[in-house]
């Protein structure tokens, strides 16, 4: 669990955690915003500011290990050079099946969310409210781009240079927007992430929002989903209050009761929504079963390495065969191996037991069970752990739910 740090006062490398944080939050939830900002500076190779996106992340969290390591609890060392020493094996395996850049790549994909939860560890509650109102900006920025896009039509933005197979894209007939992310789903799961993250704080004790920009933010969250019309990300958020609703511990079995009631519309509704904008078929769902079922008979039982799935399949560096695979457990299963997989799917399950039963004695438990919940969900239907833009605000909502609030004394700086 998280606990709260001993006061400080804010010294020269907080504000550099902090200011290096908001320019990665800026580059991955406006990457197609900033590709023109690439071809004047890097000649279009849009993969610059994502690859310096990547070194200030994971500079800053090697900064804040160097700094703070020696107060780590001996148990987190531990665990710590476990997961290092993982790393390693299965980096060997991956060198050995796809080369060095490719597992490198797939290297990065995973460390990134773990660099980014370390940063904002060490930040102060006052410097996650301040992310966070600039993610709400970005979100709202986000939904004007999917208006316009609407407005302007998919043709035209094609002419302007918008990549007719990333950018712009017609799934079922329905042209998907991408806002100023880079495609539908990368939209739709930031929208998603925030959305779950502001419902969760409504449940969760003396966390409710009260910032006007917050609920605008989370009215352009609901905007961007459907304009996204990314089923994932609908998932995020049905599956997250789902799990804030039902699992927290009660002994009433009427309030149970309603909590499954509500939980239920809300999945009724949004099902509903997406059937109306035409984006409720369920034939690719069906054909990823079949899809995950073959690669599962033929991945070895150590797996094929790091970086044999998902984003790092897909790099400008890969030298095996694409394979995205829309499930980041079956992601897993083919890098690390299907009894890895098992136990991923068995720790994640651990987890929110164990935090449905502390709920009782700790009512704020029930945020991380909202955002661990929704993770999981969508986590069967999309690389999420991939995806920078939505972890980072995940990590946001659960840091700022579980620390003190600097601001619960003075309404003032609410």
């Amino acid at each position: 669990m998280i606990t709260a740090p001993p006061p400080r006062t804010t010294s020269r490398w907080d504000r550099i955690d902090e200011y290096g944080l908001l320019f990665v939050l800026v580059a991955s939830t406006a990457p197609l915003a900033l590709s023109g900002l690439s071809w004047l500076l890097f000649g279009g190779r849009s993969w610059v500011i994502n690859l310096a996106a990547a070194v200030v992340t994971c500079a800053l969290a090697a900064g804040v290990v160097l700094r703070r390591g020696g107060d780590l609890p001996v148990r987190w060392v531990a665990v710590g050079a476990a997961a290092a020493g993982v790393a390693v094996i299965w980096s060997v395996i991956g060198i050995a099946h796809h080369g060095t850049a490719q597992t490198v790549t797939g290297l990065r994909l995973i460390l990134i969310p773990v660099a980014l939860a370390v940063i904002v560890a060490a930040l102060a509650p006052d410097a996650v409210r301040r992310l966070l109102t600039a993610l709400s900006w970005m979100v709202v920025a986000n939904a004007v781009a999917g208006v316009a896009q609407v407005l302007i039509g998919p043709a035209t933005l094609v002419e302007w240079g918008f990549s007719p197979h990333h950018n712009v894209r017609y799934i079922d007939g329905v042209f998907r927007v991408p806002g100023l992310t880079e495609f539908n789903a990368e939209l739709g799961l930031l929208a998603g992430a925030y959305l779950l993250g502001y419902v969760a704080c409504w449940l969760t004790p003396k966390r409710r929002p009260l910032s006007v920009l917050w609920h605008v933010a989370a009215t352009a969250a609901v905007l961007c989903l459907v304009l996204s019309t990314s089923r994932s990300g609908a998932l995020l958020v049905v599956a997250g209050v789902t799990g804030a609703l039902v699992l927290p511990y009660t002994r009433s079995r009427a309030r149970r009761l309603l909590a499954v009631a509500i939980a239920g519309s809300i999945a009724v509704g949004v099902a509903a929504t997406f059937v109306v904008i035409g984006a409720g078929g369920t034939a690719s769902l069906f054909e990823r079963f079949g899809v995950w079922g073959d690669l599962l008979a033929t991945v070895p039982l150590a797996g094929d390495g790091i970086g044999a799935a998902g984003g790092a399949s897909y790099s400008r560096v890969a030298s095996s065969p694409p394979r995205f695979v829309d499930n980041y457990f079956l992601n897993v299963g083919l890098q690390f191996g299907p009894v890895v997989m098992v136990l991923l799917l068995a720790a994640t399950a651990y987890a929110l037991v164990r935090l449905a039963r502390a709920s009782a004695g700790r009512p704020e438990l029930v945020l991380p069970i909202a955002l661990l919940s929704g993770l999981a969900g969508a986590s069967l239907t999309v690389d999420t752990w991939e995806f920078a833009s939505t972890m980072l605000t995940l990590i946001l909502f659960g840091y700022h739910g579980l620390r003190p609030d600097p601001t619960a004394s003075d309404p003032a700086r609410r």
